[in-house]
């Protein structure tokens, strides 16, 4: 097996799985990027000022159908059963709107909802049910991933299993699979990861796809950008003139990311997650002032919360696709987490030995960097706490589109040659099996067992 063929024969079949069976509206923060999908296949590209406020006016159906779910939910019935679906198609738009506050969205660019504005375009001129058009953005978003994803690994000189590992991670696959930005956001990652790969090998990189892999990312979902700084310390560390173009390329892409993240931040901002559970009473500008000038307390919080919170990180990745935990040991995605490690080491281990030194102690500083940006951006935008409690509150998902870069700047290269005593074959089946019994635990939790855990 290559690694074209893990997406092809692991992550479609998979990412399918959860496009489908995936509860409705029940991924990460899914209704309120839905809303705004249904939004821009109106036409309407960002949230716009309505009587209510700045939002989205959609089909009130759509809102009412989230309800079905939650009846189940409540009752300990599994999220997709007969009696479910039939309800769920009978809700179709009668012409009453509902207002949904979208401002949360803005956080990213209208390029990141794209591939399910695409998909569910047709289904939302037709009056489609509003399951209907989430299937299809669902689907939509999955296949955007999976080019991408498949570009990223073709297109990469090094760590190509590493990028294909990746890119399946059942977390990854889930947001991938689900009506959000942060699939794309993933998937930009990894290609720019692969460009990045090309670059460090002395190649010329097309100056087209240079412009469209940094640009993709420099409009994603901050602060993933900085990721781009890659290709500038390339060139710090060894001037030559295919590294000095790629560099000016991506710093142009990172003042891009940098002046769309400024204009879309304000006072006015609020987190989806919060809206769902409770309003809060913050002000970003205060939250900032407050992290600046208290940098001792929030460095310490930010590596006292990863140290302690790291635990449930790891469940996320493996279990938590969404609000239904799935339903097996906790020590399981431990064991996974293992597994995928010593497997990538066997595989990718020649491009880990040569990757050493200055160049690997700058990819390891830049990853430590962006979780630090990420827990800073949650402190600022996604709690109103000045203890910085709950700042790790989704680090699961948001470390998730870290994760080739980590596993290239954090692993122990002295565990190359034992994991290779392994053998090439044993590790191909555990790159391939780790996600499928994952995401297979879900699809048993989805449709058998009920869901175990409380909707937020």
């Amino acid at each position: 097996m290559t690694p074209q063929r893990l997406l092809l024969a692991v992550g479609v079949p998979l990412g399918l799985l959860i496009a489908m069976l995936s509860p409705a509206w029940t991924a990460y923060d899914e209704f309120t990027h839905f809303a705004r999908v249904v939004d821009m296949a109106h036409g309407n590209l960002e949230p716009g000022l309505t009587p209510e406020g700045v939002g989205s006016l959609i089909p009130a159906a759509y809102r009412e159908a989230t309800a079905e779910i939650i009846i189940d939910h409540q009752a300990g019935r599994p999220p997709w059963t007969p009696t479910s679906v039939r309800a769920l198609l009978g809700h179709r738009p009668d012409g009453r709107t509902v207002f949904v506050d979208t401002r949360p969205t803005t956080a990213s660019s209208p390029l990141g909802y794209l591939p399910a504005t695409v998909g569910s375009f047709l289904p939302v001129a037709l009056g489609a049910p509003g399951v209907v058009v989430l299937w299809a953005g669902r689907l939509a978003s999955l296949a955007a991933y999976m080019l991408l994803a498949a570009w990223a690994v073709r297109t990469a000189t090094a760590f190509r299993w590493s990028l294909a590992v990746a890119a399946t991670i059942p977390l990854n696959l889930a947001l991938a699979a689900s009506v959000s930005p942060d699939g794309l956001t993933t998937a930009a990652v990894l290609l720019a990861v692969a460009m990045w790969t090309r670059v460090e090998g002395g190649e010329d990189v097309p100056l087209p796809a240079l412009i469209l892999s940094t640009g993709m990312l420099a409009l994603a979902k901050p602060p993933y950008f900085l990721v781009l700084s890659l290709f500038v310390a390339s060139a710090v560390l060894e001037r030559t003139a295919g590294r000095i173009r790629a560099a000016c390329v991506a710093g142009a892409a990172l003042l891009v990311g940098l002046i769309a993240t400024v204009a879309n931040s304000g006072d006015n901002y609020q987190a989806v997650t919060t809206t769902m559970i409770r309003r809060i009473d913050y002000n970003p500008e205060r939250q900032m002032d407050h992290l600046l000038g208290d940098m001792p307390g929030f460095l310490w919080a930010t590596v006292d919360t990863w140290l302690t919170e790291y635990r449930f990180y790891v469940q996320g990745w493996f279990r938590q696709l969404g609000f239904w935990e799935a339903d097996m040991a906790p020590v399981v995605p431990w064991a996974l987490v293992a597994i995928l490690a010593v497997s990538l080491l066997a595989l990718d281990g020649d491009d880990m030995k040569r990757l050493s030194g200055v160049r690997r102690a700058a990819i390891a500083l830049g990853v430590a960097g962006l979780v630090i940006a990420i827990y800073a951006a949650s402190f600022v935008y996604f709690t109103d706490r000045p203890d910085y409690d709950q700042i790790g509150l989704q680090m699961a998902r948001y470390s998730a589109p870290l994760a080739v870069l980590a596993f290239i700047a954090w692993s122990p290269r002295a565990l190359v040659g034992p994991a290779r005593r392994l053998g090439r074959r044993l590790a191909v089946v555990g790159v391939v099996g780790a996600p499928m019994v994952a995401v297979g635990a879900s699809v048993v939790t989805w449709l058998w067992t009920g869901a175990n855990t409380e909707l937020g």
